[in-house]
């Protein structure tokens, strides 16, 4: 007989080696729905206050009591998506319990094309995620906080589809 694997459940995968993945700690504030980064500098804590949700850090939420909620966020680069990468392996192995994953907002890094040749690890990486969302570089933001101008258009909608994402997951 046929195997059918249920996909986005913790278990389907072989857990990673002690020493790799984010930490499974408990957070202070925040509410139902968490912004992990998957690496230092990916935009979660700008991510986080927009959206005005939890902002983990480089650390998986670890629930009091109940379950929790958590969209991943890294820059759109190699090591970015890297650290996406090994974030999702972590949450599918299981060893992340009480964690519902929203998905993924990719940061992009530059205001140039993402290159053809991150194109194939990319949608390897995507696959990982139940959704993604890709947001757009911000000049602006390189010296102003994104809280004190405005956000863009498209900023917010991908913000507005994150939001709907988590609402789904938690009815």
């Amino acid at each position: 007989p046929v195997q059918q694997v249920a996909l986005w459940q913790p278990g389907q995968v072989a857990a990673p080696s002690a020493s790799g993945g984010l930490r499974f700690a408990p957070c202070e504030g925040g509410g139902r729905l968490w912004v992990v980064a998957a690496h230092g500098g990916a935009g979660a804590t700008t991510v986080a206050r927009l959206l005005d949700a939890g902002d983990a850090g480089q650390v998986w939420p670890a629930p009091r009591s109940g379950a929790v909620a958590a969209v991943v966020v890294a820059r759109h680069h190699l090591s970015g998506l890297r650290a996406a990468q090994a974030a999702a392996i972590q949450w599918a192995s299981g060893v992340i319990p009480g964690v519902h994953l929203v998905g993924l907002v990719l940061v992009a890094d530059s205001p140039v094309k993402q290159p053809k040749e991150l194109a194939d690890f990319q949608r390897l990486v995507m696959g990982a995620f139940p959704a993604v969302w890709h947001v757009e570089y911000v000049p602006a933001w390189r010296v102003n906080d994104p809280w004190d101008t405005q956000v863009p258009r498209s900023y917010k909608k991908v913000l507005t589809q994150v939001g709907a994402a988590f609402e789904g997951k938690t009815k």
